[in-house]
């Protein structure tokens, strides 16, 4: 089915744009420009972040993205099944170890790299700096793989966990409202509204979050396909919201109106865009089902658990081998993030097969225990 593939081919890019986010905040800061201390290395990083063609690195429309698919694959699986409370039932058993076995075992996997080797970091950005100078116990990787992650955001040995909270309990939250509308349609209506509102006791953020997976939801129910040229123009304003940042020249006008809301609402937004200009007009999901982009999203999962640990261990020292050597600045860094771009996909080849699938295969024998 076109549409599933290119729902998995845009999983895939998507967590190209979180590596290309962690790379760019690593080495070129200014790209993003979260601090005011930043400073360009140049005028390219320059041109880049105050233009409209940020969206390659925007690792927060990236998440978004994840949310939205995840509320409209999940829904897929569930309704149509004809025995909706029993697969509903299933899903929610398989979830946490679905999610769980990979995230524990890259928390194991960061404790290990971060206690038994040690690379100067003083040439990179403060903020990869804090993630490679950190002290991490074991107890605490298990503890945030197990349960800090899922219930609490905790991701202090594996940064990217956070996303683990929303993606849980948002995946809760689908199971409920798909239970409502199997039952009773206007209560589903009307949970689909409340309950996301409850994230604002966490953050606004959880909300944008929780909501994300309800759109996921409606885009399955009630999303109508729409004809090329729309899709082109929904893509594209997508990509365009994906590459906001406050500080931007190509955003002002947004953030004379949202202000400090700016980057988190326009790649909420850019998240629903891209999911739905994809997946409801034919001639975008047949453009996205490519092989090598359905295999990208097969690891996706992996490459997003293992991408920063990579970095360091590959990226870095071979960063600052060629600094070393009196390369240039751009140079080095080109040269050390194609080695580690290389680095993470064998990695994520390799967890892929041998973790990710094992938590597949777990997570159903675990559900078969209690449904016969």
């Amino acid at each position: 089915m076109a549409k599933l593939n290119a729902a998995e081919s845009i999983r895939g890019l998507a967590c190209l744009a979180v590596v290309f986010s962690h790379l760019s905040l690593s080495f070129y800061p200014y790209l993003h420009h979260f601090s005011p201390d930043d400073r360009a290395h140049g005028k390219w990083d320059y041109f880049i972040h105050h233009s409209p063609f940020a969206f390659w690195y925007s690792g927060t429309a990236a998440v978004f993205v994840f949310f939205v698919l995840s509320g409209f694959v999940l829904s897929y699986a569930i309704l149509k099944n004809p025995n909706v409370p029993k697969k509903v039932l299933e899903m929610s058993l398989k979830r946490y170890p679905r999610l769980a076995i990979p995230a524990f075992g890259s928390c194991i996997l960061a404790w290990a790299t971060l206690n038994f080797t040690s690379f100067n970091s003083d040439l990179v950005n403060d903020w990869f700096q804090s993630y490679a100078t950190q002290t991490v116990t074991f107890t605490q990787a298990a503890y945030e793989g197990s349960i800090g992650a899922f219930l609490f955001a905790d991701s202090s040995s594996n940064w990217v966990l956070w996303t683990m909270q929303i993606e849980l309990f948002g995946s809760i939250l689908l199971f409920v409202l798909l239970l409502l509308y199997h039952y009773q349609k206007a209560l589903f209506f009307i949970g689909s509204i409340l309950l996301p509102l409850l994230g604002f006791l966490i953050n606004e953020r959880f909300f944008l979050g929780l909501f994300s997976f309800v759109i996921g939801c409606y885009m399955y129910l009630y999303g109508r396909k729409i004809p090329t040229p729309m899709g082109w123009l929904m893509f594209l304003a997508g990509l365009y919201l994906a590459g906001a940042h406050n500080s931007s020249h190509a955003y002002h006008w947004i953030y004379n109106i949202l202000k400090w809301r700016t980057y988190d609402y326009c790649n909420f937004f850019s998240g629903i865009l891209i999911v739905y200009s994809i997946l409801l007009c034919e001639r975008l999901s047949l453009a996205f089902d490519r092989p090598v982009l359905i295999y990208l999203g097969k690891l996706s999962f992996s490459i997003y658990l293992l991408h920063m640990m990579m970095i360091y261990l590959v990226c870095l020292p071979i960063f600052n081998l060629l600094m070393g050597l009196h390369l240039s600045y751009d140079l080095s860094v080109l040269l050390a993030v194609t080695a580690s771009l290389i680095a993470i996909f064998i990695s994520a080849a390799i967890y892929s097969r041998y973790v990710d699938d094992f938590s597949v295969k777990v997570s159903n024998r675990f559900a078969k225990l209690f449904i016969h």
